[in-house]
């Protein structure tokens, strides 16, 4: 196909925004006969950070090559500014779109000389490196703290001096949109963080666009606007850290129990591995069994953390807009009957958390504060065959009912008995031995 310059009229102004920076369209890539990705589509806008997350082997690496123009798709289209990426020239593409490699090689090039390779996409044929050049590689070398060791041939640093090296020289080139494959996975903290930061910068201050793998999630959250979850070859899930990284989807792509909460610094998610669903869960105490709690104002939240980290399939009842317990539940994948804040449980409600108990193999009563809205919770605990009743740490518990609740739980008590909160797990793994 015949390549167009950059000056060709089909071309929109690198600041136009009559399109999307970049659209990827309908995109499937083969390797050897081999299908890598399927019908994959998205779009990035100017000053977006993109990050890509997934299994090893999902596709993300293929996609993010065949962006860059490395690899032929099968079918699709990669647009930029739209323009059929295709039909631009190697060079033209060069100064659009840079791409950093998962694997940063080491040559005999001093890490100067490296850096300044990021201007050859400016350059005219047999055209030399000029005085601008030079200092435009510089200031990429002392943004990205490369400066030091501008003299050294690259084959005498360390992994991750090597690939802050290339970190340079894709800023060295100045593209509209960067694409890079996981540029923090040699470096430590310390320069992840820079890193991550440093290409915030770079968009914001270009008004460009980044497409970044990831495999650190915590990270991706804290540094992407948003996040494609690719699984298999095909895109699993789009949209903001919020809506990617829940528990179900950690469960489908990754294969993990994983609890979501809000960083205490950024308030974005931060995900915490609670184990694999494979790895050593069928040797758990909780495999194969199911614990419902009947829970409400953050009564029941830690044990539903402790109990998935036991092994246990965890259920609980109704629970309202905005309560505690409600919003562990949804961190932690934990099946409940949805409720209207502060609304009295409805028959439907009730019958779909009598339906969660006799399903459970036990039901566990926490400490709730109990009004008339929720007392329908207390009767509901009655039914189960396997009755839990844990103690209020300070022995008291909240009853807005006239004493009904309280009696309700007496009475479960009296039949029962009731155990402390810390107890639990063991009485659990006795009556499981049992």
């Amino acid at each position: 196909m015949k390549s167009i310059s950059l000056e060709s009229s089909l071309l929109p102004p690198m600041g136009s925004n009559n399109f999307g920076l970049l659209r990827v369209k309908d995109l499937a890539v083969s390797i050897a006969s081999t299908k890598i990705i399927e019908s994959i589509s998205f779009s990035l806008k100017r000053g977006e950070i993109l990050g890509v997350v997934g299994a090893n082997g999902s596709g993300k690496t293929t996609l993010i090559r065949s962006i860059a123009g490395l690899l032929e798709p099968d079918s699709g289209t990669v647009s930029v500014d739209g323009v059929d990426a295709s039909a631009l020239g190697h060079s033209d593409r060069a100064q659009i779109i840079s791409y950093m490699p998962q694997q940063v090689e080491s040559h005999p090039f001093t890490a100067f000389e490296a850096v300044l390779m990021g201007r050859y996409p400016h350059l005219g044929r047999l055209e030399l490196e000029g005085v601008a050049d030079r200092e435009i590689a510089f200031c990429a070398m002392r943004r990205t703290g490369t400066e030091s060791f501008a003299d050294r041939r690259l084959d005498t640093l360390s992994g991750g001096e090597r690939q802050r090296v290339v970190m340079a020289r894709v800023l060295a080139q100045q593209p509209q949109i960067l694409l890079m494959d996981e540029p923090t996975a040699s470096l430590d903290l310390e320069h992840q963080i820079l890193t991550m930061d440093l290409i915030k910068e770079e968009v914001a201050k270009r008004d460009s666009g980044a497409i970044v793998i990831l495999h650190d999630l915590s990270l991706a959250a804290r540094s992407c606007d948003r996040l494609l979850l690719m699984q298999n070859g095909e895109l699993a899930a789009n949209g903001t850290p919020w809506e990617v990284l829940t528990p179900e989807n950690l469960r489908i792509a990754f294969n993990i129990e994983g609890l979501v909460e809000p960083d205490p610094v950024t308030g974005m998610p931060h995900v915490l591995v609670l184990g694999s669903q494979n790895s050593g869960s069928k040797k758990s105490v909780g495999f194969g069994r199911t614990v419902h709690l009947v829970c409400g104002a953050g009564s029941g939240r830690q044990l539903m953390h402790q109990l998935k980290v036991a092994g246990y399939t965890v259920t609980a009842g109704v629970l309202g807009t905005g309560d505690s317990d409600r919003e562990a539940a949804e961190r932690l994948g934990v099946k409940y009957v949805s409720a209207s804040s502060f609304s009295p449980i409805t028959e439907s409600q009730h019958s779909e958390h009598i339906g969660l108990i006799n399903r459970a193999d036990h039901v566990v009563l926490c400490p709730m504060a109990v009004g008339m809205n929720n007392l329908l919770n207390i009767h509901a605990a009655a039914e189960g065959s396997s009755l839990l009743v844990i103690e209020s740490a300070d022995g008291e518990v909240s009853d807005y009912t006239g004493g009904k609740a309280l009696e309700l739980r007496r009475s479960m008590i009296e039949r029962n008995g009731s155990i402390s909160e810390s107890s639990l797990l063991f009485e659990l793994a006795r009556h499981t031995v049992e």
